[in-house]
Protein backbone atom coordinates (compact mmCIF):
# COMPACT_ATOMS: atom_id res chain seq x y z
CA UNK A 1 0.00 0.00 0.00
CA UNK A 2 2.62 2.30 0.55
CA UNK A 3 4.84 1.66 -2.30
CA UNK A 4 1.53 2.23 -4.68
CA UNK A 5 0.76 5.88 -2.69
CA UNK A 6 3.88 6.79 -3.23
CA UNK A 7 4.24 5.61 -6.97
CA UNK A 8 0.81 6.12 -8.19
CA UNK A 9 -1.84 7.75 -5.88
CA UNK A 10 -3.93 7.14 -2.77
CA UNK A 11 -6.96 6.46 -5.00
CA UNK A 12 -5.20 3.49 -6.39
CA UNK A 13 -4.39 2.28 -3.15
CA UNK A 14 -8.09 2.32 -2.27
CA UNK A 15 -8.82 0.47 -5.87
CA UNK A 16 -6.06 -2.24 -4.35
CA UNK A 17 -7.26 -2.38 -0.94
CA UNK A 18 -10.82 -2.90 -2.35
CA UNK A 19 -9.48 -5.88 -4.52
CA UNK A 20 -7.80 -7.36 -1.57
CA UNK A 21 -11.40 -7.12 0.51
CA UNK A 22 -13.13 -8.89 -1.93
CA UNK A 23 -10.72 -11.42 -2.27
CA UNK A 24 -10.64 -12.38 1.51
CA UNK A 25 -14.67 -12.39 1.13
CA UNK A 26 -14.86 -14.54 -1.73
CA UNK A 27 -12.31 -16.72 0.53
CA UNK A 28 -14.36 -16.73 3.74
CA UNK A 29 -17.20 -18.08 1.57
CA UNK A 30 -15.86 -20.54 -0.07
CA UNK A 31 -13.86 -22.14 2.71
CA UNK A 32 -17.29 -21.85 4.60
CA UNK A 33 -19.14 -23.29 1.75
CA UNK A 34 -16.61 -26.08 1.78
CA UNK A 35 -16.22 -27.36 5.38
CA UNK A 36 -19.30 -26.71 6.60
CA UNK A 37 -22.14 -27.29 4.01
CA UNK A 38 -20.13 -29.99 1.58
CA UNK A 39 -22.34 -33.21 2.72
CA UNK A 40 -25.65 -31.91 3.91
CA UNK A 41 -25.44 -29.77 0.61
CA UNK A 42 -25.53 -33.02 -1.10
CA UNK A 43 -27.61 -35.04 0.89
CA UNK A 44 -30.63 -32.29 0.46
CA UNK A 45 -29.66 -31.33 -3.44
CA UNK A 46 -30.67 -34.80 -3.92
CA UNK A 47 -34.28 -34.65 -2.66
CA UNK A 48 -34.63 -31.20 -5.07
CA UNK A 49 -34.97 -29.07 -1.42
CA UNK A 50 -33.24 -26.40 -2.95
CA UNK A 51 -35.37 -23.75 -0.22
CA UNK A 52 -33.96 -25.51 2.83
CA UNK A 53 -30.47 -25.03 1.04
CA UNK A 54 -30.86 -21.50 0.54
CA UNK A 55 -32.03 -20.54 4.19
CA UNK A 56 -29.37 -22.43 5.73
CA UNK A 57 -26.45 -20.99 3.82
CA UNK A 58 -27.96 -17.52 4.36
CA UNK A 59 -28.84 -17.94 8.26
CA UNK A 60 -24.94 -19.84 9.19
CA UNK A 61 -22.92 -17.67 6.70
CA UNK A 62 -22.96 -14.39 7.98
CA UNK A 63 -20.91 -12.99 4.67
CA UNK A 64 -23.97 -13.80 2.14
CA UNK A 65 -26.73 -11.15 1.98
CA UNK A 66 -28.89 -13.47 -0.63
CA UNK A 67 -28.24 -17.07 -2.02
CA UNK A 68 -30.43 -18.60 -4.85
CA UNK A 69 -29.95 -22.26 -5.24
CA UNK A 70 -31.27 -23.91 -8.67
CA UNK A 71 -30.70 -27.26 -9.73
CA UNK A 72 -30.86 -28.42 -13.57
CA UNK A 73 -31.39 -32.05 -13.98
CA UNK A 74 -29.98 -34.16 -14.42
CA UNK A 75 -26.59 -32.90 -13.31
CA UNK A 76 -26.21 -29.48 -13.08
CA UNK A 77 -26.23 -27.51 -9.75
CA UNK A 78 -26.06 -23.37 -9.85
CA UNK A 79 -25.38 -20.93 -6.94
CA UNK A 80 -25.85 -17.42 -6.87
CA UNK A 81 -25.02 -15.22 -4.12
CA UNK A 82 -25.27 -11.91 -2.97
CA UNK A 83 -22.43 -10.49 -0.62
CA UNK A 84 -22.30 -8.60 2.29
CA UNK A 85 -18.89 -6.23 2.11
CA UNK A 86 -17.12 -5.30 5.72
CA UNK A 87 -17.57 -1.73 6.09
CA UNK A 88 -16.22 -0.45 9.49
CA UNK A 89 -14.49 -2.23 12.48
CA UNK A 90 -15.66 -2.13 16.38
CA UNK A 91 -13.03 -2.07 18.92
CA UNK A 92 -13.94 -5.24 21.22
CA UNK A 93 -11.66 -5.98 24.32
CA UNK A 94 -8.93 -7.63 22.34
CA UNK A 95 -10.48 -9.01 19.02
CA UNK A 96 -12.26 -6.76 16.03
CA UNK A 97 -15.68 -6.73 15.19
CA UNK A 98 -15.72 -6.41 11.25
CA UNK A 99 -19.51 -4.80 10.41
CA UNK A 100 -21.60 -4.45 7.45
CA UNK A 101 -22.88 -1.10 6.28
CA UNK A 102 -26.24 -1.94 7.73
CA UNK A 103 -25.45 -3.01 11.03
CA UNK A 104 -25.01 -6.63 10.43
CA UNK A 105 -22.11 -8.98 12.44
CA UNK A 106 -19.80 -10.47 10.35
CA UNK A 107 -17.04 -11.81 12.43
CA UNK A 108 -14.63 -11.39 14.88
CA UNK A 109 -11.34 -11.19 14.40
CA UNK A 110 -8.10 -11.46 17.10
CA UNK A 111 -6.18 -9.15 14.39
CA UNK A 112 -6.89 -6.39 12.33
CA UNK A 113 -6.08 -7.24 8.67
CA UNK A 114 -8.52 -4.98 7.40
CA UNK A 115 -6.40 -1.35 7.57
CA UNK A 116 -8.30 0.40 5.51
CA UNK A 117 -11.42 0.04 7.72
CA UNK A 118 -12.07 2.74 10.26
CA UNK A 119 -12.18 1.62 14.16
CA UNK A 120 -14.68 2.73 15.99
CA UNK A 121 -14.39 2.78 19.63
CA UNK A 122 -17.01 3.51 22.18
CA UNK A 123 -20.23 0.78 20.99
CA UNK A 124 -21.17 -1.32 23.41
CA UNK A 125 -23.15 -3.77 22.58
CA UNK A 126 -24.31 -6.84 25.22
CA UNK A 127 -22.86 -9.12 22.70
CA UNK A 128 -21.73 -9.65 18.84
CA UNK A 129 -23.11 -12.85 17.45
CA UNK A 130 -21.84 -13.26 13.31
CA UNK A 131 -25.02 -12.95 11.44
CA UNK A 132 -26.75 -10.97 13.94
CA UNK A 133 -27.91 -6.94 13.72
CA UNK A 134 -26.59 -4.28 16.26
CA UNK A 135 -29.52 -3.23 18.23
CA UNK A 136 -31.11 -0.64 20.80
CA UNK A 137 -28.37 2.17 21.60
CA UNK A 138 -25.31 -0.21 19.68
CA UNK A 139 -27.45 -0.21 16.71
CA UNK A 140 -28.36 3.76 16.97
CA UNK A 141 -24.63 4.85 17.48
CA UNK A 142 -23.29 2.71 14.54
CA UNK A 143 -26.14 4.29 12.57
CA UNK A 144 -25.15 7.51 12.99
CA UNK A 145 -21.35 6.87 12.33
CA UNK A 146 -22.00 5.10 9.31
CA UNK A 147 -24.03 8.53 8.37
CA UNK A 148 -20.67 10.03 8.89
CA UNK A 149 -18.99 8.15 7.33
CA UNK A 150 -21.16 8.51 3.88
CA UNK A 151 -21.17 11.85 4.36
CA UNK A 152 -17.62 11.99 4.06
CA UNK A 153 -17.63 9.73 1.19
CA UNK A 154 -20.27 12.01 -0.89
CA UNK A 155 -18.37 15.16 -0.03
CA UNK A 156 -15.26 13.82 -1.25
CA UNK A 157 -13.66 14.58 1.85
CA UNK A 158 -10.02 14.60 1.68
CA UNK A 159 -8.51 12.54 4.51
CA UNK A 160 -8.85 8.97 5.52
CA UNK A 161 -10.96 8.45 8.64
CA UNK A 162 -8.92 5.93 10.85
CA UNK A 163 -10.19 5.89 14.00
CA UNK A 164 -13.17 7.09 16.10
CA UNK A 165 -14.02 7.68 19.49
CA UNK A 166 -17.77 7.66 20.03
CA UNK A 167 -18.25 7.05 23.84
CA UNK A 168 -19.55 9.99 24.37
CA UNK A 169 -22.13 10.81 21.75
CA UNK A 170 -22.10 14.59 21.97
CA UNK A 171 -18.35 14.45 21.83
CA UNK A 172 -17.32 12.21 18.93
CA UNK A 173 -13.15 12.17 18.50
CA UNK A 174 -11.89 11.12 15.11
CA UNK A 175 -8.45 10.96 13.42
CA UNK A 176 -7.24 11.05 10.09
CA UNK A 177 -4.28 8.71 8.98
CA UNK A 178 -2.85 11.53 7.07
CA UNK A 179 -2.42 14.15 9.97
CA UNK A 180 -1.28 13.34 13.48
CA UNK A 181 -4.47 15.94 14.42
CA UNK A 182 -6.70 14.41 17.60
CA UNK A 183 -10.44 15.72 16.17
CA UNK A 184 -12.89 16.47 18.50
CA UNK A 185 -16.13 16.77 16.23
CA UNK A 186 -19.01 17.03 19.04
CA UNK A 187 -22.40 15.42 18.17
CA UNK A 188 -23.57 13.86 14.82
CA UNK A 189 -25.97 16.27 14.16
CA UNK A 190 -27.33 15.12 10.63
CA UNK A 191 -29.21 18.41 9.76
CA UNK A 192 -25.34 20.15 9.29
CA UNK A 193 -22.92 17.10 9.05
CA UNK A 194 -22.85 17.83 5.17
CA UNK A 195 -21.46 21.28 5.95
CA UNK A 196 -19.47 20.55 9.06
CA UNK A 197 -17.74 17.80 7.38
CA UNK A 198 -16.50 20.49 4.49
CA UNK A 199 -15.60 23.17 7.03
CA UNK A 200 -13.51 20.19 8.48
CA UNK A 201 -12.24 19.39 5.43
CA UNK A 202 -11.05 23.23 4.68
CA UNK A 203 -9.22 23.69 8.30
CA UNK A 204 -7.54 20.61 7.86
CA UNK A 205 -5.71 21.40 4.48
CA UNK A 206 -4.06 24.34 6.85
CA UNK A 207 -2.98 22.04 9.82
CA UNK A 208 -0.40 20.12 6.66
CA UNK A 209 2.94 19.36 8.88
CA UNK A 210 1.47 20.22 12.02
CA UNK A 211 0.29 18.11 15.45
CA UNK A 212 -1.67 18.66 17.70
CA UNK A 213 -5.98 19.41 19.05
CA UNK A 214 -8.35 20.44 17.31
CA UNK A 215 -11.62 21.27 18.18
CA UNK A 216 -14.64 21.61 16.59
CA UNK A 217 -17.49 20.86 18.61
CA UNK A 218 -19.19 23.78 19.38
CA UNK A 219 -22.64 24.37 18.26
CA UNK A 220 -21.38 27.56 17.31
CA UNK A 221 -18.33 26.02 15.09
CA UNK A 222 -17.52 28.51 12.33
CA UNK A 223 -16.70 31.18 14.96
CA UNK A 224 -15.72 28.74 18.04
CA UNK A 225 -12.68 26.17 16.22
CA UNK A 226 -9.70 26.00 18.58
CA UNK A 227 -6.39 24.37 17.19
CA UNK A 228 -3.92 23.33 20.22
CA UNK A 229 -0.56 22.71 19.16
CA UNK A 230 1.60 20.02 20.48
CA UNK A 231 5.33 20.01 19.59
Amino acid sequence: RIMISKLVNNAATGIYSLAGNIKLILTIITDSLSSVWRTWFYEHIGTNDTKNIQNNIKNDIPYIRSVEVKRFFPNEINVTFKEREPYALIKYLESYVVMDKYLHVLEIKKENDMEDLAIIYGIDADEYVPGQKLQDVAGLKYENITYLLETSYKNNFDYTIHEINYTDTESLIMDVKELDVDINFGEIDRSILSDKMNYLNGILKNLVGKKGNLDISSNNYLEKTIFTERY
